[in-house]
């Protein structure tokens, strides 16, 4: 017994580990602070003291990246099963009964304009589920913090290499210009994409500086416009917003397919050129690559096979 506690005490702490975890898999110690809420010195301080545990280093530190080393990649196998097993046997407990919750992280942008929307065609389709939504813009890896899926928008292959997750492709956004109907009616008209320059364009800041990404610049010089300042117009920090303003009819939105089929189908806005411009960024469901429960699976399934029948 005396043995078994001295091995235990030589054990590095769990918080510890889940700073490790964390900086290895972001190969950033500024968003490994981020995401666990404390300061980057007290990241650091914590690898340097795990470093010190260990006898060896477990990154190599560049200007703004780190990489684990081959000690530090190997912990993180052994960090990410044990945190796997651990969260598993946790949610078990503390979900006596509730074998269908599953809870979803997305972008408000994602939930406002799909999520919600589909939520009773879901309970139609799977009506045991209990799904909660947790709509923010942080990022967080499924299977921490309660969360059991990821949907994100962004380019293929997030969050990183090491991550312990499955990847699966709901959508190749096409981005086109959206307009009310009604201020589409009121003029002037849009017989081509030169006509743009009478009207407001609305902008979203998502992903902004993401060499994939389409914005306005983007869009009129594959429409081949002309005279079309693409910088002018209102922006907002999130694509709901932009989409909103076109349907009140403050302006003409570039608008990502996925957010848009509903309106598009049902009449509430309107594409009024046929071009639609491929983005590099997509939206894409992540899991838990290991201890898949069955209602995540069914979700995930009834999610992807949504999105494709739009």
């Amino acid at each position: 017994m005396d043995e078994t506690r001295s091995w235990m005490s030589r054990l590095p702490s769990l918080d510890a580990l889940r700073v490790f975890q964390a900086a290895a898999h972001h190969r950033s110690f500024s968003r490994a602070a981020q995401e666990l809420h404390v300061t980057q010195g007290a990241v650091s301080h914590r690898i340097r003291g795990l470093e010190e545990a260990l006898g060896q280093p477990l990154f190599e530190r560049g200007h703004r990246r780190v990489e684990p080393t081959e000690a530090g990649r190997l912990l993180l196998r052994a960090v990410d099963e044990a945190m796997d097993t651990l969260e598993s046997g946790l949610a078990a407990l503390g979900r006596p009964g509730l074998e269908g919750l599953v809870v979803v992280s997305c972008s408000p942008s994602f939930a406002i304009r799909w999520l919600v929307p589909h939520l009773p065609a879901l309970r139609a389709a799977l009506p045991h589920l209990d799904v909660r939504i947790a709509a923010e813009d942080r990022l967080v890896q499924p299977g921490h913090e309660g969360i059991d899926a990821c949907i994100r928008y962004g380019p293929p292959g997030e969050p990183g290499p090491g991550a312990a997750v499955d990847e699966v492709q709901l959508s190749v956004e096409q981005v086109t210009p959206v307009v009310s109907p009604r201020l589409l009616a009121q003029g002037p008209p849009l017989s081509s994409p030169d006509d743009l320059r009478h009207c407001t364009l609305l902008h979203d800041d998502v992903l902004r500086d993401h060499p994939g990404r389409v914005g306005w610049e983007r869009w009129l010089r594959a429409a081949g416009a002309t005279g079309v300042d693409p910088r002018r117009g209102p922006r907002f920090s999130h694509a709901h917003l932009a989409l909103e303003a076109a349907l009140a009819g403050q302006g003409v939105a570039l608008a990502r397919g996925i957010l848009v089929a509903r309106d598009l189908a049902e009449g509430r806005l309107v594409a009024p050129f046929p071009l639609r411009l491929e983005s590099g960024l997509t939206y894409r469901v992540l899991t838990p690559r290991r201890g898949l429960r069955p209602a995540v699976r069914q979700f995930v399934d009834w999610l992807v096979a949504a999105v494709r029948d739009g």
